[in-house]
């Protein structure tokens, strides 16, 4: 091997060195903490934006299915003050 070939080799392995140290350094970018915190909250926004557009045409196309289905969750959460009151009717009425 010549000198100019081993000077060749050497620019090679440099900038093969370097290319590996920009993909890292990228790399080590992507992977902060933050920059995944950020892109996982954009990706949870954006499909929190797709069901709100889902559940709005939805309603939009069934608005009595969707009403029944309001108020059997609102009474499901609401059930043991609902219980309570009709307690105290009966209560009332004995």
């Amino acid at each position: 091997m010549s000198e100019a070939d081993i000077a060749r080799a050497e620019e090679k392995v440099a900038a093969a060195r370097e290319r590996l140290l920009g993909s890292t350094h990228a790399l080590q970018a992507r992977l902060k903490p933050s920059v995944l915190a950020d892109d996982a909250w954009k990706a949870a926004r954006e499909k929190g934006q797709e069901v709100a557009a889902d559940a709005v045409r939805a309603v939009r196309e069934r608005p009595v299915i969707s009403s029944a289905a309001a108020i059997g969750l609102a009474a499901f959460v609401a059930r043991r003050p609902i219980a309570k009151l009709f307690g105290l009717l009966r209560s009332k009425d004995q």
